[in-house]
C-alpha cells in the first residue's frame, strides 16, 4: 500500500462553493481510500497564469492506496473538467525532495548510505596512509643507496 498526495489547482474565478461542487465527483474516488484527509488552502495568487487565470483554489488530499487504477481515473477525469487548472499526484514514498525528508524508510535508508559512505571514505584515507609510508621507507632506501654510492 503506497500513500500519495494529490494536489489541485480549480480556477480562482468560480466561487469556493462551485469550485467544490466542479471536483466533488474526482474526490469522490479517493475519499473511499484509507487515511483519507483533506486539506483546504482556499483562493491564492498564482506565480504566473495558467490558462489566462491569475488566481487558484488549491485543494490537498493525502491517502493510501492499494490500486493504482483509481489514480489512472482520476487523471484521466481531472484532464476531462474544465475547471482544474492543474492536478499533481505524488507517490510519498517514492518521492526524493521534501517529503523525502520525513518518511522514515527515506530517512533510515539515507542514514545507511551515509555510514557506508563514511567507511568507505576512512578505508581510502587508510590505503592513502599506507601508500605514503611505503613511500617514506621507498625514499629513504634510495637516499641510502646514494650515499652509498657517494662513499664508494
Amino acid at each position: 500500500m503506497a500513500k500519495y498526495e494529490i494536489d489541485l489547482l480549480v480556477k480562482g474565478s468560480l466561487t469556493e462553493a462551485a469550485a467544490e461542487s466542479s471536483i466533488k465527483e474526482i474526490v469522490g474516488l479517493i475519499n473511499k481510500q484509507k487515511d483519507f484527509n483533506e486539506d483546504k488552502w482556499g483562493n491564492k495568487l498564482l506565480a504566473y497564469k495558467i490558462r489566462k487565470e491569475t488566481n487558484a483554489y488549491y485543494f490537498i488530499y493525502t491517502f493510501d492506496c492499494e490500486e493504482p487504477a483509481i489514480l489512472v481515473e482520476f487523471r484521466r477525469l481531472c484532464n476531462i473538467n474544465d475547471n482544474i487548472l492543474r492536478s499533481l499526484i505524488i507517490n510519498l514514498e517514492k518521492c526524493y525532495g521534501y517529503k523525502a525528508s520525513i518518511n522514515p524508510n527515506k530517512v533510515a535508508k539515507a542514514k545507511l548510505m551515509n555510514d557506508k559512505y563514511k567507511k568507505r571514505q576512512e578505508e581510502w584515507k587508510n590505503k592513502k596512509n599506507e601508500a605514503a609510508v611505503v613511500d617514506t621507507v621507498l625514499n629513504l632506501s634510495e637516499v641510502a643507496d646514494e650515499e652509498e654510492i657517494e662513499n664508494e
